[in-house]
């Protein structure tokens, strides 16, 4: 099983704090829930991986259910997924295999749905695993639009997971596609799932997609729902190459109005960057550009497009654009662009390899990211911290955590003494083992705080065959259950 196990001494103890707290650990109604999103089956050709991290600061037991593709339970209900509790920090991390374990059942149909919920907090993550050996980040979804539908003519295949979340059955799910001009594709308001029933999950892809709306498109291409359940989630999923997922479903708004990654025109990784007007008027977009030491390049707030955006259309920009833009040479490594406009928008980022594959670049979290890679593993993991704010951020520390929660190294081990207004630094996995003189086996958490660290960001990705990068940054945080 590819569940982590405890030493014989940490199991003894372990055990000794489940029987001391056993009245408590499985007395109390679990007060947080979770969702893995896209479980494989073990007759899968991709493999997923599910990390369940405890970020609460006492030791606890999860329990689950677990629902197939057309809603149905699978074993029985709230199962005990590990009976030695958790530590703090520490993840517990489970397979198909375990799982089919744990309740006692078959494989299943398709991808799953895990419900997972505890006393205290946690996040979740799932390394997908694909044919091509590649892994990919798989558990962010959205609740209302996706912005990465592939063209008619892309050989890469885009697929849209509809999830219901809720116990009540959703019907009639409606919703509108628009072009890259913000032109409506086809049949608007068509209907693309006639009823969803409670933790059923079904798959569109793009040819689908066609077949609903009666129309094909000639550029990346949105969905949005008309009249929103708060249990529906969209998972995006581009299939490339037939063998390797990469999850679109993560990006920013105007709330944090930044491109975070922006290669040059010298890069051999080629940003395509969109910003898209998700409001119902014409807008116009405005940018300020800074090196990766936060140095401005060009004029403050400088327009970024010729034309005024419509409703639903996208600003579509590219490093020799901006280099024309703003007059500016191709800067050192790579930029952000802070973004105003006059109504809402959101960001996209596309990222192309040198292997052609592309990446979504553009999420990013504060205080914690979980895929710092260890000595046994040969991909590299970057750590980008950003001060997206105006004023410098000092005293910038980290705390490295194994899998089984122990502190690596230091604990509020310096990182940096100050990251300058917009400035952007790359740590990767390799610095950060000579920084806290220690390794580790398999993947880490890193937590950074500073005295002031409202504006710090960090993207985590991981940089796998020296070619392709893949963006751990995004995962699903466990949310307070309703009474």
């Amino acid at each position: 099983m590819s569940r982590n196990k405890l030493s014989v001494s940490s199991l003894s103890c372990a055990l000794f704090i489940m029987v001391a707290e056993s009245y408590s650990a499985f007395s109390q109604e679990p007060s947080n829930l979770g969702r893995a999103f896209l479980v494989t089956t073990t007759q899968s050709v991709n493999d997923t991986s599910i990390h369940i991290i405890n970020t609460s600061n006492d030791s606890q037991t999860y329990t689950g259910n677990l629902y197939n593709q057309e809603g149905n339970q699978l074993g029985a209900t709230d199962v005990i997924i590990e009976s030695v509790p958790t530590p703090s920090k520490a993840r517990l991390i489970i397979s198909a295999d375990d799982l089919e374990d744990i309740f006692s059942v078959p494989p299943w149909i398709g991808p799953a749905l895990l419900e997972i919920s505890a006393l205290g907090t946690f996040d979740l993550m799932t390394k997908l695993t694909s044919p091509s050996g590649l892994v990919s980040n798989t558990n962010c979804v959205r609740s209302d639009v996706v912005y990465n539908i592939e063209p008619f003519n892309s050989n890469t295949l885009t697929y849209i997971r509809f999830i219901n979340t809720g116990n009540d059955e959703i019907v009639e799910i409606r919703g509108t596609m628009h072009d890259s001009d913000g032109l409506v594709i086809g049949e608007g308001n068509a209907r693309f799932v006639e009823k969803l029933k409670p933790k059923q999950a079904i798959w569109l892809s793009s040819t689908k997609l066609r077949a609903i709306v009666g129309s094909t498109w000639g550029s990346l291409a949105s969905l949005s729902i008309n009249h929103q359940s708060p249990n529906l989630k969209l998972l995006n999923l581009n299939l490339v190459n037939g063998s390797t997922f990469f999850n679109f479903s993560c990006f920013e708004n105007q709330e944090e109005g930044r491109m975070y990654l922006f290669t040059n025109s010298d890069s051999i990784n080629v940003t395509e960057a969109h910003i898209i007007n998700s409001s119902n008027e014409p807008t116009n977009f405005f940018g300020s550009l800074y090196n990766s030491d936060g140095t401005r390049l060009g004029e403050l707030n400088t327009k970024l497009s010729t034309e005024t955006v419509p409703p639903k259309g996208r600003a579509i920009l590219t490093a020799p654009l901006l280099e024309e833009i703003y007059n500016a040479l191709p800067w050192a490594g790579p930029a952000m662009l802070e973004i105003t406009a006059e109504n809402q928008f959101e960001l996209l980022t596309r990222l192309k390899s040198p292997s052609g594959l592309i990446s979504n670049t553009n999420c990013v979290k504060t205080k914690i990211i979980h895929n710092i890679e260890g000595f046994n593993s040969s991909t590299l993991t970057y750590v980008r911290l950003i001060n997206k704010g105006n004023t410098g951020i000092n005293n910038v520390v980290g705390t490295l955590y194994d899998k089984n929660g122990s502190v690596l190294g230091k604990r509020e081990k310096l990182l940096r003494e100050e990251l300058r207004p917009k400035e952007q630094v790359w740590i990767s996995n390799r610095q950060l083992e000579k920084m806290f003189g220690v390794s580790w086996f398999d993947e880490a958490s890193l937590e950074v705080t500073a005295d002031q660290d409202a504006n710090l960001r960090l993207l985590n990705l991981n940089f796998e065959n020296s070619e392709t990068f893949f963006n751990f940054s995004c995962f699903e945080s466990s949310v307070e259950k309703t009474r």
